[in-house]
């Protein structure tokens, strides 16, 4: 009898391999064979509680970090996915963030089972970082995220949720590609030779924390930091000068003042960007305002100066936001989480 079931164990495990569960059980599902992802499936570094899918590692594009990992609920019809999106300085930093730390940035294993509890699929990305030798500049890390939000929308059916519900998270570099993603206008490619790049990418709504405003720097000057508190100048003598020629894939700092490069900060300009028609946008920020000490990286890039901004913006142009700033608030209490605002946005439909 237990050579009968160990036989009829390694039988499905060889003809079945779309009988996944994140548990490790075996679990019937709706053959997808055609679609070419099973040999992605696998088990997921998580303990979920619930039966589902986990793709690992699956490619969307030619580079070498185009992947993503995906968790999508068993029943094969999820009513709406959240994409997790890294931070790292665009330098560093792994997918895995969304799940080796104990929700350290709003998101972490809890989250991701809260998802699937509620039929919502839950992916995490990588893209390309930013190289020492960098002559493309943060745009080629942007645009990486775009295409795996293009290629999970186009695929949607095939992974079973709905890819018309759509909602962005992530921290310090990954809040600000989701805000960039969220307040971009549409930017699929119509009567384009790849089909992923055809697609839409707007989203549902986007909440992220410790995030940047704009990714024109040059603009922190006046409408990000108090009088007086930024420059450029005081900016090239932290490692963050050291780091703008990369960041813009520039080759001298006189480069960054022609139309050329005045027009590419305006690609990347997310502040610029906001308008009536975009995304429910939560922001939080649990840095203090310390405007003697803006000037050391890390108080530059996560300042609450930044939440501050977007605030602002959002009332400007009347789009829905919940920012919460700690330094504001010592108590800061929160109405909603990070995933509860964004499953709120994406369930109400």
């Amino acid at each position: 009898m237990l050579l009968t079931r160990i036989f009829l164990l390694c039988y499905w495990l060889l003809v079945c391999p779309s009988c996944f569960c994140c548990e490790g059980h075996l679990v019937q599902t709706e053959d997808s064979s055609d679609t070419g992802f099973d040999k992605y499936l696998g088990q997921s570094p998580i303990k979920t509680g619930i039966q589902c899918k986990f793709y690992s590692n699956v490619p969307y594009g030619g580079e070498q970090r185009n992947v993503f990992d995906l968790w999508v609920p068993a029943t094969g019809d999820a009513k709406a996915l959240v994409i997790y999106i890294h931070g790292g300085g665009f330098t560093g930093g792994e997918k895995t963030a969304a799940w080796d730390s104990p929700s350290k940035f709003g998101i972490g294993p809890s989250q991701i089972k809260e998802c699937l509890m509620k039929n919502v699929a839950f992916a995490s990305i990588n893209y390309s970082l930013l190289s020492e030798e960098e002559n493309r500049g943060v745009l080629k890390c942007l645009n990486d995220s775009r295409r795996a939000l293009q290629y999970l929308r186009f695929y949607s059916k095939d992974f079973g949720f709905n890819g018309q519900y759509i909602g962005l998270s992530g921290s310090s570099a990954g809040a600000g590609t989701a805000l960039w993603l969220a307040f971009h206008d549409d930017m699929a490619v119509h009567s384009s030779h790849d089909p992923i790049l055809e697609v839409s990418t707007r989203v549902t709504a986007v909440a992220v924390q410790e995030t940047q405003s704009t990714y024109d720097i040059y603009r922190w000057v006046d409408d990000v930091f108090p009088e007086g508190k930024f420059s450029i100048d005081k900016a090239k003598k932290t490692t963050l000068g050291k780091r703008l020629l990369k960041f813009y894939g520039a080759s001298d700092y006189t480069q960054l003042e022609s139309e050329e490069f005045k027009e590419y900060r305006r690609e990347v300009d997310m502040l610029f960007m906001i308008s009536s028609d975009d995304p429910p946008l939560y922001v939080l920020s649990k840095r203090a305002f310390n405007p003697e000490k803006e000037n050391k990286v890390g108080n530059l890039l996560h300042s609450p100066y930044h939440a501050v901004a977007l605030r602002k913006m959002c009332e400007e142009q009347k789009v829905y936001h919940e920012v919460y700033i700690a330094d504001e608030d010592k108590s800061l209490s929160l109405n909603q989480t990070i995933l509860s605002f964004l499953l709120d946005q994406l369930l109400a439909f």
